[in-house]
């Protein structure tokens, strides 16, 4: 009886080989600033704080 790989996610442990390492994506790191105001995260695309109400520049990549 042959018993082959499952390409599932079932719980079993994969045997296949790894070419490329996984990385951490930093999107949501990316995705946030702190507020000058209240120091609170905020979106960058953020024009006013939601915590203190106070008004944010949008920072350009550059």
């Amino acid at each position: 009886m042959l018993v082959g790989m499952s390409r599932s996610s079932n719980g079993k442990v994969s045997r296949r080989l790894r070419l490329f390492k996984r990385r951490e994506d930093d999107l949501l790191e990316r995705s946030f600033r702190s507020c000058p105001g209240c120091d609170a995260d905020v979106h960058v695309f953020a024009d006013v704080c939601r915590h203190c109400g106070g008004a944010l520049e949008i920072a350009l990549a550059g």
